[in-house]
């Protein structure tokens, strides 16, 4: 590769990489203004800490880690629950407590709000997801 092709390659690597970065970025006010809205399908980024761990519960389309995050933005927190399909994606290893951010799609469901698509898609319909603790993302 000629010099310039090698600095291009480097560029682009750089936006695309920056690009990603801000998407990943929690913005908990944006997830609010959707749940007060009644806003399904919208995907987001939220930081919260982890209030509840439930079992995992095998599906119809996969077994799903489900945990519930308290997220706050200014005075007013909302519980999330958390749908995370492990058998796409990889297992976090939660506890009661753990800081967490998670990007997926929000639901919502009459029981509350929902994130799904908390990693991978293999068939590339959605974005990829995740949920990160301890610095260590999981896909």
């Amino acid at each position: 590769m000629t010099p310039i092709g090698r600095a291009l390659a480097l560029i682009a690597a750089a936006g695309i990489a920056a690009c990603a970065s801000t998407s990943d970025k929690p913005d908990n006010a944006a997830a609010f203004a959707d749940i007060q809205d009644g806003k399904s399908g919208d995907e987001v980024v939220v930081e919260g800490i982890v209030t509840d761990v439930d079992r995992s519960l095998p599906g119809p389309y996969g077994t799903h880690e489900r945990f519930t995050i308290r997220i706050d933005s200014g005075a007013a927190e909302q519980d999330v629950d958390v749908a995370d399909n492990v058998t796409i994606g990889e297992v976090a290893p939660l506890r009661r407590g753990d800081d967490v951010v998670v990007k997926g799609v929000l639901e919502i469901d009459p029981s509350g709000p929902i994130l799904h698509w908390t990693h991978h898609d293999p068939e590339l319909r959605h974005p990829s997801g995740f949920v990160e603790v301890g610095g260590t993302r999981y896909e």
